[in-house]
């Protein structure tokens, strides 16, 4: 007998300003969302609880984070990893210029994700999974870091992020291909450490960009098993607003549309008949 078709539908970046908080409550509350990745170094995360704590049903995870936000931790080490501000910088050419010398301060990286799960954890959740900001957690060294994490606070879930190709993959292929390598090693090491992750995931190629028509698609195309679909959904907001100004690729996202998609009566009817 195959195995049945399940789907998870998983909000990035829930907790960095009340604009993602209050889409992923609209969201939950519509049936379509099932799973929120929480940014612990943003700026809306004790309200992110307060949300989740409203909507039992949503499953709450971490979203490892190594770029664009504040550290918890103040270390030296992390020195490389942070701008002047002693924020973490922005986008992941720092990061990856670190990993390609092998000069990761993986001790640095450990004690400041140790800090981040811990605070989700102080803060009264329940984990249900870990996930990174720009899938940072599929590095070779990250990955095993964050099964490690994984197992040592017993969350059962990690995120594998291989998408399959695509005609949507055209646009972003350069970052896929890189992903894809990363994201299938990954997958293997989760599994041998005795954690769950999802068969299939869907959301690289169209991030920013899951439409209502995208979604409907996304949930009718998948196949047997467990399917991950990532969004990154956010109310167009006063809140919204600095991320717009600081982050080129913010302004790229359809953030509205994710929402609209989210909150969909045909996406709710999809689910309920996948």
């Amino acid at each position: 007998m195959s195995p049945a078709r399940r789907i998870r539908i998983t909000a990035d970046d829930f907790g960095w300003t009340l604009a993602h908080n209050r889409a992923v409550e609209r969201s939950v509350q519509a049936g379509t969302l099932t799973h929120a990745s929480l940014m612990c170094t943003g700026h809306a995360v004790e309200h992110a609880v307060e949300v989740a704590f409203r909507n039992p049903r949503l499953g709450v995870g971490v979203h490892l984070s190594l770029c664009e936000g504040r550290p918890l931790t103040e270390s030296s080490a992390l020195q490389g990893l942070l701008n002047d501000s002693g924020e973490f910088h922005d986008g992941l050419t720092p990061l990856l210029a670190s990993y390609a010398q092998g000069m990761l301060p993986l001790a640095a990286i450990a004690t400041e994700w140790r800090r981040q799960i811990e605070h989700a954890l102080g803060l009264g959740l329940t984990l249900s999974h870990l996930d990174g900001h720009k899938h940072v957690h599929l590095l070779p060294p990250l990955i095993r870091l964050t099964c490690e994490l994984a197992r040592e606070y017993r969350i059962p879930f990690v995120r594998s992020s291989y998408e399959s190709p695509s005609l949507e993959m055209i646009r972003r292929l350069p970052g896929w291909l890189a992903l894809s390598s990363l994201a299938l090693s990954a997958k293997r090491v989760i599994r041998r450490q005795g954690l769950t992750t999802a068969d299939h995931f869907i959301g690289f190629s169209t991030s920013g960009g899951m439409t209502e028509a995208r979604l409907l698609s996304a949930i009718e195309s998948a196949r047997a098993g467990l399917t991950e679909i990532m969004v990154h959904p956010a109310e167009e907001s006063a809140e919204l607003a600095p991320l717009v100004h600081r982050y080129p690729w913010a302004r790229t996202y359809r953030f509205a549309a994710e929402v609209a998609a989210l909150c969909s009566p045909k996406v709710a009817a999809a689910l309920h008949a996948a």
